[in-house]
């Protein structure tokens, strides 16, 4: 699973946009957000679904732009 996180200037922090099963989607996804302004960023992290032990999800960043 793939979680695509849009980073706004206006935001506070990151916001999740959405989750995908397949990261080629999550990458077009991502990309479109960010032809939408300059400023625009986006993470995206892959999960498993496995937890640590304070019930947090573990992940890993796959891609920046």
């Amino acid at each position: 699973m793939y979680q695509v996180y849009i980073d706004k200037p206006s935001l506070f922090e990151p916001d999740m946009a959405g989750e995908f099963k397949n990261l080629e989607d999550a990458i077009r996804f991502a990309e479109k957000e960010k032809a939408e302004g300059e400023d625009i960023t986006y993470t995206i992290e892959e999960t498993n679904g496995t937890v640590n032990s304070y019930g947090e999800q573990i992940t890993k960043v796959v891609r920046r732009g």
